[in-house]
């Protein structure tokens, strides 16, 4: 088949402090082209800056491809569009991977997503959105008597925006990270803090939704600043003491009752956010055995070094055989 490997071609500088995040996906579009090109098949890359016309072109072009492969996350340097880059494979009727434009919007909406979780009934920290210009309510203030809160970027993803200070334990502390958050991002999420373990579960579909080996996320804590997260440096910056301190272990080492609790919640969050294909769910486990939420990662990283790929090596999956039934499942299911 002619595949076509779409995704955001980086914008920003070298030198600036979140380039790793948005140069990571250049990873996977190399790993995913010689694992299908192994295969047989004929991969193209394009990698869209400013301008869709060369998308467009290719659609209706005698070099149309059978299957995009999506990896766009976002568009023009603003991530809130990669929902719009789904979108628009579909108006140009090219069959594509990963989730569709509804559950992409869904999931970049952190807060959107944590109101659909809490409303089926499914856990997840308590929280609230503080918008540019505004302040943290009095409720949350208050929570602060009871525990630590965390704040992060309501609508960004790959942790951008996370580090020690993320998790906040004073007023002075809460007020001072939701308005950099909103100098730096925008709106502001605060949640509840979970102090306990920290689970990805990883769901693929083939062709039903299955959850593969669970991995855990085992933390130095003086490498986080005393609390056991999973910070921006811990996922982009392989020199951080972030980076050492936060080993994974896959299988994670759990009794069955809680692994089969993981894999429900995770399963229903799948489905409730509307993902395909692939995705990953971020849960934090508390001192008593409760799984709480924290993300639905709708098309997560699925480059060799990443979670995914650990989990589908330890399900006993070669990156190939993910990699080609991904394509024929786009394409099949297109043609429906």
């Amino acid at each position: 088949m002619q595949i076509l490997i779409l995704y955001n071609a980086p914008l920003l500088d070298s030198e600036h402090a979140d380039y790793a995040q948005e140069a990571g996906v250049l990873e996977s579009v190399e790993a995913v082209a010689e694992a299908l090109a192994s295969r047989g098949h004929v991969v193209d890359r394009l990698g869209m800056a400013r301008d869709v016309e060369p998308l467009v072109r290719l659609a209706r072009g005698a070099a149309r491809p059978d299957v995009v492969v999506n990896f766009c996350e976002g568009f023009a340097g603003r991530p809130d569009l990669e929902p719009h880059a789904a979108g628009l494979l579909d108006l140009l009727g090219l069959p594509y991977t990963g989730s569709p434009s509804e559950a992409l919007a869904v999931a970049r909406d952190k807060a959107r997503t944590k109101y659909l979780l809490a409303g089926a009934g499914l856990p997840t920290p308590e929280f609230e959105v503080v918008e540019i210009g505004g302040q943290p309510s009095k409720a949350m203030l208050a929570r602060l008597a009871t525990g630590p809160l965390f704040v992060k970027p309501a609508a960004e993803d790959a942790s951008l925006g996370i580090g020690p200070e993320s998790v906040v334990q004073t007023a002075a502390e809460l007020t001072a990270r939701v308005a950099d958050i909103h100098r730096r991002y925008g709106p502001a999420l605060v949640e509840r803090f979970v102090a306990g373990r920290e689970f990805n579960t990883s769901v693929c579909e083939s062709p039903e939704p299955r959850v593969l080996p669970l991995a855990e996320v085992n933390f130095d804590r003086a490498a986080a600043g005393g609390w056991g997260i999973v910070t921006y440096d811990a996922k982009w910056t392989p020199e951080s003491a972030a980076w050492t301190g936060t080993p994974v272990t896959c299988p994670a080492d759990v009794d069955e009752m809680l692994a089969a609790r993981l894999r429900e919640v995770s399963l229903a969050a799948f489905r409730l956010v509307g993902c395909r294909d692939y995705a990953r769910v971020d849960l934090r486990v508390d001192a008593s055995g409760a799984p709480f939420i924290l993300e639905v990662n709708a098309n997560p990283d699925i480059a060799p070094t990443a979670g995914f790929a650990r989990s589908l090596a330890a399900a006993g999956t070669s990156y190939a055989d993910f990699c080609e039934r991904l394509v024929m499942n786009a394409f099949a299911r297109w043609r429906v």
